[in-house]
């Protein structure tokens, strides 16, 4: 038997623990939900909890780049002699892809043209060759030397890096073979003397030269000479 709501209203009033036992032995578990069911119904199965999720492994430490061998360490101060210096070149990885060109020519004429990288390019060797002799030079009494032993990727600039790298093979160079004459092609190559041998400050002077002979004094005159 179905009761209308007002019925049940003042039953519940008349007796409100004969209410309660009435839900109760219907099997009602709460008074209210969030959702309307059917209480005849098997109750729906609990969701079961999600594990969390692990957390992401945290990111190994980026190793820093090796520093730079200081100069006094570097192994180049080891090397006796050129060929020892050239030896080794050889070892380095870039070798295993074309051979170092760290100087081309006669360094026993003690003139260097240096650059800061080799330059393969035909047009550019033959500007320096034609350079050399309008002042009566060629290879066979001069060499030309790279701060670099190889070309830099895509032809770009020198590196701060890779300068530091291969500076004390080209100083053990100049104490090997101490050069009397260097033509710096480019501030690259000048800046292997130092910060102060800068190409715009060269180009608006002379530099200090010889002081001027003075021309040598007349004997003096003999007493009594007619």
């Amino acid at each position: 038997m179905t009761l209308p709501p007002a019925a049940f209203a003042s039953s519940v009033a008349a007796d409100p623990a004969a209410a309660l036992a009435f839900l109760v032995n219907a099997g009602a578990d709460v008074a209210v939900t969030e959702q309307p069911r059917r209480w005849l119904d098997a109750p729906p199965p609990k969701a079961t909890p999600q594990p969390e999720p692990a957390p992401a492994p945290a990111a190994a430490p980026r190793m820093a780049a090796p520093a730079p061998v200081p100069a006094a360490d570097h192994p180049a101060r080891a090397c006796a002699d050129v060929p020892a210096l050239l030896t080794l070149l050889g070892r380095f990885p870039d070798a295993r892809t074309r051979p170092p060109m760290l100087f081309h020519g006669a360094l026993e004429a003690r003139v260097w043209v240096l650059i800061d990288r080799p330059d393969t390019d035909p047009a550019h060797r033959d500007t320096i060759d034609r350079m050399l002799a309008a002042i009566d030079l060629d290879w066979s009494r001069a060499a030309l030397v790279s701060r670099l032993p190889w070309p830099t990727p895509g032809d770009g600039e020198p590196t701060a890096s890779a300068l530091a790298r291969f500076t004390p093979v080209v100083e053990r160079l100049a104490e090997l073979a101490p050069p009397t004459y260097v033509l710096a092609l480019g501030q690259v190559a000048a800046d292997l003397a130092g910060s102060q041998a800068r190409l715009g400050r060269a180009r608006v002077g002379w530099g200090p030269g010889p002081p001027p002979r003075r021309p040598p004094r007349p004997p003096p005159a003999r007493r009594g000479a007619p």
